[in-house]
C-alpha cells in the first residue's frame, strides 16, 4: 500500500527530474530574470516549506537549516527537466556564500520530498530574520 504524499527521492543532481526548492529570487513572485530562466527549464511541483530560518540580506535572502519545527521557510518546489544544465546556470548565479545541498522539504500535501536547496554558508549575525519565513511577503 502506497502512503499518501510519499515520493521517490532523486539520487544525483544530474538525474532527470531532480527537485529544487527555491525561497527567494528564484520564486515566481520575485520578478527576477533568473526565475524566468528556471521556469523555462523546470516544472512547478507546488508550494513547500523547509525547516530553517530565513534572513534578509537586502536584495536576496539567505537560509540556514534549523532543528526547530517552528522555523519554516516558505517557497516553491520545481522539477528540473535537464538538471545538469540548469544547475550549471544556477550554481554560477548563486553567490559563493551559498552552497547547494539536499534537504527534506514538506510539500503542500504534507508529503516529504528530498530537494536541492541553496543554503547560506556565512555568518548572519548582522542580518535581520524574516520571521514569516516568506521572502516575497517580508514587508507585509
Amino acid at each position: 500500500m502506497k502512503r499518501r504524499g510519499k515520493k521517490s527521492f532523486p539520487k544525483r543532481s544530474g538525474e532527470s527530474g531532480a527537485l529544487l526548492f527555491v525561497y527567494g529570487t528564484l520564486r515566481a513572485g520575485s520578478g527576477h530574470p533568473m526565475h524566468r530562466r528556471l521556469r523555462a527549464e523546470a516544472d512547478l511541483v507546488g508550494a513547500g516549506t523547509f525547516r530553517g530560518r530565513l534572513y534578509d540580506l537586502g536584495a536576496f535572502p539567505g537560509a540556514i537549516a534549523s532543528t526547530s519545527n517552528r522555523d519554516r521557510i516558505r517557497g516553491e518546489i520545481y522539477r528540473l527537466r535537464e538538471p545538469a544544465r540548469t544547475f550549471g546556470a544556477l550554481d554560477a548565479y548563486e553567490d559563493k556564500a551559498f552552497r547547494r545541498v539536499r534537504a527534506i522539504v514538506r510539500g503542500e500535501d504534507g508529503g516529504r520530498q528530498l530537494c536541492w536547496i541553496y543554503l547560506y554558508g556565512r555568518r548572519l549575525t548582522r542580518f535581520p530574520i524574516i520571521a514569516s519565513g516568506d521572502f516575497i511577503r517580508r514587508h507585509g
